[in-house]
């Protein structure tokens, strides 16, 4: 596992026909430049149990990428905690035991061999990413598709070609994930693929 920093991740991806959304200045969202691209969601299983295998399908979904990058993208990896806060606490021990760079906007490198350690920083999200401070930006070296965690309990998948969509919704359904028919809460803005406007 490396680091690198923020600045570096975005010259990067910028290269690789990523930008900041402009329509979204304050708030750091990352999509292709290209206007050509799908995005769909699933919902994160509600038994942490089945957490793992969720995360796991959508990793392997991503293709075959050698390096991955985790980037919380509007807030830094945390080092210091309210000992009083157990999840934070809880929390912060996972950070650390994998090795993060705490006290930084870092951008954390992943490589295939330690997809385990990546499973294991995104199922740890799912459980205690509470704010859009702690959603988390997933981008592959081959950078044709993305994942994002989201406090609404889902995760996004973006795809630089919409006709790569279709893989993931197979894919997921054989997984035991299909598309959820309604919005996870009423703050969600619903998608486009869901109101048919698409079709």
């Amino acid at each position: 596992m490396k680091s690198i920093s923020e600045a570096q991740f975005l010259e990067w991806a910028t290269a690789k026909g990523l930008h900041l959304d402009p329509q979204y200045p304050h708030s750091a969202v990352l999509t292709f430049a290209d206007a050509r691209k799908e995005a769909r969601f699933w919902e994160v299983p509600s038994d942490a149990n089945g957490r793992p295998h969720f995360v796991e399908s959508l990793l392997k979904l991503l293709g075959d990428w050698q390096v991955c990058y985790a980037w919380r993208h509007l807030g830094s990896w945390p080092l210091n905690v309210d000992p009083l806060r157990i999840n934070e606490v809880v929390e912060h021990n996972i950070l650390k035991g994998l090795g993060l760079p705490l006290g930084t906007a870092d951008v954390v490198e992943f490589s295939r061999e330690e997809i385990d350690k990546l499973a294991t920083l995104m199922f740890s999200t799912t459980i205690f990413g509470c704010s859009v401070y702690e959603d988390l930006y997933v981008v592959p070296d081959h950078a044709q598709g993305l994942l994002q965690t989201d406090h609404h309990d889902v995760i996004h998948v973006l795809c630089r070609d919409p006709g790569d969509i279709r893989r993931w919704i197979e894919g997921m359904e054989q997984a035991g994930y299909p598309l959820p028919e309604d919005l996870p809460d009423s703050t969600f803005k619903r998608p486009s693929w869901m109101t048919g406007e698409d079709d």
